[in-house]
């Protein structure tokens, strides 16, 4: 049941994810390659789904996990330096950028795009530079975070996975 649950979930996140991808990727006019990018998407969605999956298999009601859901996407946005500098957040609280996806997916997109800034142009280079640098997006680092990506995902739902078998042994 898991592992078929897996595929058809790939395989629809695929198509989601192929089809907001297009539509995106084009109205924006991203630098970065198209691959890159629904790649990345398509690598966020899968290990958000998975975190999703754990959640949902750690709680009894499916509307309690549902309604929790908020609780593990809302953090992911200020953790991964979306919308808050990581040197703002409090010391003993970074540690969790480092259980986000989205953290790694940012990093990925924000080197595809920005790493080769407009090289006559100092001022946008810098510019550029300084943004890479606010969300701690190292270009020599970014086979790392495809990796650690791909392995949060594969945490996620081994996890889902021990937690579900643990609830089918503790009910017979």
């Amino acid at each position: 049941y898991f592992m078929s649950r897996l595929t058809m979930e790939a395989l629809v996140t695929g198509c989601q994810i192929f089809l907001l991808s297009i539509l995106t990727y084009f109205m924006i006019s991203f630098q970065m390659n198209f691959g890159v990018y629904f790649a990345t998407c398509y690598t966020l969605a899968m290990g958000s789904t998975a975190l999703a999956v754990l959640l949902g298999a750690g709680l009894e009601n499916p509307d309690m996990a549902q309604e929790m859901l908020p609780i593990l996407f809302v953090p992911q946005m200020l953790f991964a330096g979306f919308f808050v500098v990581p040197e703002l957040i409090p010391v003993w609280l970074r540690w969790a950028r480092y259980l986000c996806t989205l953290t790694y997916a940012l990093r990925i997109m924000m080197v595809a795009e920005f790493e080769d800034c407009d090289p006559s142009n100092p001022e946008a280079n810098d510019n550029c530079n300084d943004l890479l640098k606010t969300v701690d997006a190292d270009p020599d680092d970014t086979w790392w975070n495809w990796i650690i990506l791909f392995a949060l995902f594969g945490i996620f739902r081994i996890m889902a996975l021990f937690v579900l078998r643990s609830k089918a042994t503790k009910f017979y």
